[in-house]
């Protein structure tokens, strides 16, 4: 099993490294074999060490079906103008979309990611804060597996596609095995499988107050979806700190009648869609924070779904933040956690 970490390239490696130098010296102080990277705007292969690749983030397209249908009338009702959409996407049309994702997989397969991750996923503006969205999961996974048939019809990557579960009702949840088997049998590609994260998973169950519970909660989860041998890679991380407040909220939707009245309350001080997502992406990030496990042996879990690859997908708010969640994390899988946390300790010490 291969340990990785994630970070957003635009070319430069994240927000806290300054050159890939940097980067990869940390990966060595964290004892880590490379990371997932989240490719963000138009990037070349030579930009980024292949050698640091060890797992490739498709762009996310959260509100999915307005551009992927060409559906002017409801771009028009979110975005207000047509810049703000070219701003929010980068394009004005399907095909925008569809040639977004064919660069991204060619890119994944020319610096040799064995696999890709997937959001099968739709959301708006207007129902985000209780979740009751007006359409169904099969409409989510209709659209997703369309846009990646385009698209992988058109790029040579023939590494693993995974397709990771969120926490969005009408989107892939993992509720049951069902989901999977419906949009493996949906999408053209030979190796399909499971990118699954825990702290979204944990996210569908309000009533989770400790890391025991969540551990509990993790493997019913897997036991009940049968699913472990299509797992090939674990996002790791935890959103036990949620406030409860927010949780409350969530779990507390009213009806769909009610939901504008429900969406003007939180939207009422807003101007414009900007400050309207930077509302809705506060909200989002209180609900599933990605923190780090800290305190609960995770060896049982590791060992049950048996990745190829782990990902360390926590909060990075500094270096020094994100490399002791990892450390924590490592601790909590290690079989004899002082094998690693004294080393980490020195490393942490190393990098200032």
């Amino acid at each position: 099993m291969q340990q990785l970490a994630n970070i957003t390239v635009t070319p430069k490696p994240g927000h806290l490294f300054e050159t890939w130098n940097s980067a990869q010296q940390w990966l060595g102080h964290m004892q880590l074999s490379g990371f997932e990277i989240y490719p963000h705007g138009v990037i070349k292969a030579n930009d980024i060490p292949a050698e640091l690749v060890g797992g490739f983030h498709l762009q996310s397209f959260p509100i999915l079906t307005p551009l992927l249908y060409n559906d002017s009338k409801r771009l028009l009702q979110i975005f207000g103008n047509w810049q703000t959409v070219k701003q929010f996407y980068g394009g004005t049309d399907a095909n925008h979309i569809v040639n977004v994702m064919v660069s991204q997989l060619n890119l994944a397969a020319e610096l040799n990611a064995p696999y890709v991750v997937f959001h099968p996923m739709d959301c708006n503006m207007e129902h985000v804060f209780c979740q009751q969205f007006p359409w169904t999961l099969t409409d989510t996974l209709n659209a997703c597996s369309e846009l990646l048939n385009l698209a992988l019809n058109k790029s040579h990557f023939k590494g693993w596609l995974l397709f990771e579960n969120m926490w969005w009702q009408q989107s892939f949840r993992l509720d049951n095995r069902c989901e999977y088997d419906q949009l493996r049998n949906m999408v053209n590609h030979n190796n399909c499988g499971i990118c699954f994260d825990t702290g979204h998973m944990m996210a569908t169950n309000q009533e989770l107050r400790n890391e025991p519970q969540a551990l509990s909660f993790l493997m019913s989860r897997l036991h009940q979806l049968d699913l472990n041998q299509e797992i090939k890679t674990l996002h790791l991380n935890s959103n036990l700190n949620t406030k409860p407040s927010d949780r409350a909220h969530h779990s507390a939707c009213n009806p769909p009648t009610s939901s504008p009245s429900l969406t003007q309350s939180h939207y009422e001080n807003c101007h414009g869609f900007w400050e309207q997502f930077d509302v809705a992406l506060q909200h989002i990030s209180h609900l599933d924070p990605h923190n780090g496990f800290h305190s609960v042996e995770l060896v049982n879990l590791i060992e049950t779904v048996d990745p190829s690859y782990l990902v360390h997908e926590v909060s990075q708010n500094s270096l020094f933040e994100w490399s002791r969640a990892i450390a924590m994390q490592r601790a909590c899988i290690a079989t004899r956690k002082s094998e690693y946390v004294s080393d980490v300790d020195y490393d942490l010490t190393a990098l200032g």
